[in-house]
This record gives structure tokens, sequence and C-alpha cells, in this order.
């Protein structure tokens, strides 16, 4: 025994249906707000409350960082941070308020309403025009079943994660790179680096950090000659590229990403007579068409429920509002926009890095025009020459990348002034003797802080010839001999250095015994400080 209950007019299999006089409105009808759970009980309340404490401290986990560009904060930051409110006011409005309400028989009593609401709505309804006959097979109407207004707020939520995934893989893999990014750009946005002393304090603190940094790579790539092609990781340290290699590919990621649920929302919500959803509905939109011609995200849908009774079945079918539908077609209309719109900036913008990065003629461009702007610009064809060697060689591309990213960040003045330090860096090393400078490298590779250490606790040390005195913590300029390292004796030296032949000047000769193993060779008489010459041996 089938019964459908309709307004007066509407039509199944051909005839004209009888109208059902509708009974009057009740009580709990006309109540504000209706069922005070939606007719799902406390256990849904509960539910809703869990769901929303939930997507509310994922929202506020969710903090920009400087390691990145503004295109990268709109995939993770802004666009994850839409997704998560709108997935919390579908929450809402589906655990905490009415998504569905269904015209039922008179006789039905108030559980059996919440009964075919509930049903309706974890059942799915099905759309038919208003102009066309309801079909008469089962089947025919399971094909025409709306299925997908349940599942919007755990879609959204798996789309602000999808947007997410991005910035945790360029977070996880910069950690492993040896430059310190993040530390770099929030070193460098310091608001007080806007006073000249600490500008260029910071300058010098960041000079010395990736000085550091790109030595360690460039020693990486002496030592590990063999390269195998799957070793992605390997490949981008040895050519000092692997930063750069890692951010143009999370950009791809986020590419990626948003492209695939561009076609991901078509797919999960459009039908067959609908390919892409966002051009259906606003063309739809633009020529006046109402949902209740286009079928897209329907108010008014049908339901098909069996009711047991006395052994029979009883097929009833009723007529439901879906309110929900009118929250969603305004949600995924702005996301189809906003992602087709999203994708194209971050195409564009991984494009530009690729380009601005890896190409050497763009990076040796990027760096010239910044040492243009220098009181030491390189005129002649030597300074070309090194300039071109400076950033094949030196910076390379990770480190013409940070550069770009200082750039990008804090504007031209700071990265300027950094890029010149960065170069008179390479110049002073290259003034330098061969044998020194691999010595020196190789030390503050292995030992960076070792050094300033060493320099501070032995005092000034002077040079071979007597000139000059290095201050503590400084990088020495001094060719060294071939013997190895001098240090000066501290006054707390038991055991002399170990290379022999080695002669040191001592200013203040020390107040304990003289060393066993020293022997005085000369006396400076006439001044109040004695000056004594010692031998190792």
């Amino acid at each position: 025994m089938i019964e459908i209950y309709f307004a007066a007019g509407d039509r199944v299999g051909g005839s004209v249906w009888n109208p059902v006089v509708p009974a009057p409105v009740t009580q709990h009808h006309a109540a504000l707000g209706g069922h005070p759970l939606g007719g799902r009980g406390a256990g849904y309340h509960l539910q809703s409350i869990f769901s929303m404490h939930f997507l509310t401290s994922v929202l506020k986990s969710i903090e920009p960082r400087v390691d990145d560009d503004f295109v990268d904060r709109l995939n993770y930051y802004y666009t994850t941070g839409v997704i998560i409110m709108m997935a919390i006011l579908v929450s809402a409005k589906q655990y905490a308020g009415h998504p569905i309400e269904c015209w039922v028989p008179a006789q039905f009593t108030k559980a059996m309403e919440q009964y075919a609401e509930n049903y309706c709505w974890i059942q799915n309804t099905y759309w038919v025009p208003f102009d066309d006959f309801i079909p008469q097979q089962i089947d025919d109407r399971e094909e025409r079943q709306i299925g997908y207004y349940q599942w919007v707020p755990f879609v959204l939520a798996i789309e602000a994660l999808m947007f997410y995934v991005p910035t945790s893989v360029w977070r996880f893999m910069n950690a492993q790179s040896g430059i310190n990014v993040l530390g770099v750009l929030e070193l460098a946005t310091d608001p007080r680096n806007i006073e000249p002393q600490n500008r260029l304090y910071t300058v010098n603190v960041l000079s010395r950090h990736i000085d550091d940094a790109l030595r360690y790579q460039r020693e990486y790539s002496r030592r590990e000659r063999s390269v195998y092609l799957w070793a992605f990781v390997r490949i981008g340290k040895l050519y000092g590229a692997y930063v750069t290699l890692i951010y143009c590919f999370v950009k791809s990621l986020y590419f990626v990403n948003v492209f695939g649920q561009f076609f991901l929302l078509n797919r999960f919500l459009a039908s067959e007579s609908t390919a892409f959803l966002g051009a259906s509905v606003i063309m739809n939109l633009l020529q006046g068409i109402e949902w209740q011609n286009s079928g897209v995200f329907p108010r008014v849908t049908l339901c098909d429920f069996d009711i047991r009774v006395l052994g029979n079945l009883h097929r009833h079918t009723v007529q439901c509002v879906l309110v929900i539908n009118m929250f969603t077609e305004k949600i995924f209309l702005f996301l189809w926009l906003w992602f087709l719109i999203l994708a194209f900036l971050t195409f564009a913008n991984l494009l530009y890095w690729m380009l601005t990065v890896l190409i050497p003629a763009l990076r040796i461009a990027f760096i010239k025009r910044a040492l243009d702007m220098s009181d030491a610009p390189p005129d002649s064809k030597k300074d070309c020459k090194h300039l071109s060697n400076f950033v094949d060689h030196y910076l390379r591309p990770d480190g013409v990348f940070l550069l770009r990213m200082v750039s990008n960040h804090t504007g031209n003045v700071l990265c300027n002034e950094l890029i010149f330090s960065l170069w008179t860096r390479y110049r002073e090393m290259h003034k330098m003797p061969k044998a020194a400078v691999l010595v020196d490298s190789v030390d503050t590779l292995n030992k960076p802080q070792t050094m300033a250490n060493e320099r501070s606790s032995f005092g000034p040390s002077s040079t071979p010839t007597g000139e000059g005195v290095e201050p503590p913590g400084s990088r020495s300029t001094t060719p060294l001999s071939n013997a190895g390292k001098v240090f000066s004796t501290p006054k707390n030296f038991s055991t002399p250095p170990p290379p022999p032949s080695i002669t040191r000047q001592a200013v203040k000769p020390p107040k304990e015994p003289p060393l066993t193993s020293a022997r005085p060779r000369r006396k400076q008489k006439g001044s109040d400080d004695e000056v004594v010459q010692m031998q190792f041996v």
C-alpha cells in the first residue's frame, strides 16, 4: 500500500492527484525554532559542540610565518581559515539547527514527524521539477537522489587539511637543509632594524650565518661526489640548490592541490548535465534561471520511506525543504571562483620563482643590481668575472633564493646591505693565499664557534711582523704559515703548543715561573714592561 501526500495540483503517473486537506498548524510547527535539538536528541547536540570546538582549535593553531611569500599564505593560511569557518557554519546549521523540514500528513504524531525528517536526512532525497511527472519506478527515483549535503562539513574539513599539507612539507624538509630560513627572515624583519646601529648588527649576524651555511654546502659538494639521479635531496645539496628545489616543489604541490580540488568540487556536486558546477551556476544567475528549473542545489525535494504496520509495508512519499542547500550554494560558488583565481596566482608565482632563482643570468642580474647601489660597485672586467663566480660558486641558487626572500620581506635597503656584506667577505677571502683560505674555511666549517672562543680566551695576538692586532672573535685575513695555526701563550698555559720552531711574542710575561719547555733568549731593558721572546721546542 502506497500513500503519497502532496499539495493541490501535483501529478502522479499522468493523472491529477486529489489534494489532501492540510492539517492545521500545530504548536509544534509554530514554535519559534521548531525542534529544540533539530529532532536529533542530546547526542547530536554534544557532537556538534565537540565538532565546533575541534574546528575552532584547529583554526587557532594555524598561524602565518615569514619563511614564505604572500601566495603561500593565500593557500595555507587564508584559504584554510575561510574553509574552516564555512565548515563551522554548515556544521552549526546541520547539528544545532534545522537542515531539513518535511511536509507530513496530518495523522503523523510529533515522533513520526521527527522519524520522517531524520530518515530523509540520512537516506537522501531526490529532486523532480514541479512541471514533470514523478517517476513510477523506484530505480528511477534513486537515480535522481541528492546525497552530498550530509557530507559538506567533512568535505570542507578535508579541503582545509589538504591546503595545509604543502606548508607542513616545506617546514619539515627545510629543517634538514642547514640554512635557518625562518631564523634569518625573523631577524631580518625585526622592526628594530630601522635604527642604523641595529641594522648594521643584523647585517653582520646574517652575513656570518649565511657564509657559514654556504660554506657547509660547498664542503659537502667537495666530499660527496657520487650522484644518484633518484636522490633528489642529495642532488640539491650537492649543487647548492636544496632549499630552492624544495621550495619550488612545495609551490608545485600548492598548484596541484588547488587544481585538483577545483575538479573535485565539480565531481562532488555537479551532475551529468552540469559538468562544471561554478560555470553552470553563474550562467543560471546571469540568465535568471532559478533552482526550481536548474536542479542545482534544490531547496525542495522528495523523500520515500517505508513503515511496517501489522506486517505490511506502507510506503510514504513526503515533500521536504533543504534549508542547508541555500548556504551550500553560496559557499561552493564562492569556493569555485576562489579556487579558479588561486590556481592562476599559484601557477604564475611558481613560474616566477623558477625563472628568477634557477636561471643563472637572472640570479646575476639580481645581485649586480644590488651591488650597483652600494659604495663600491663592480666596474672593471675583473670585478664582473668575480661577480659571476660570486653568484655561481659562492652564493649558488640557495644563497640567491635566501636573499630574494629577504628582499621580499624587508625591502631593498637591508637586502642590499646584506649582499654587499657577503660580497665584501668574498673579496677578502679571495685576496688570501690559497692555503690560508682552505685552512680558514675548513676550520670554520667544522668548528665555527671554536675559533671565536680560542681568540677571545687567548687574548689579542699580533701578526708575525708585529703589525696589527686582531680583535677577539673576528676572522683573520693574515696569511698563515705552512706549519699551521699560531697561538699566543696564555697565563695558565701548562703545555706548549705542538708545532715546533714557531716564534711568537707574548705581551707581558706570565706571573708564574717560566715554562720548562721555553728558554729566554733576550731581554729588552729600559721599559716598565719586559718583553720576552720565547722559542718553543
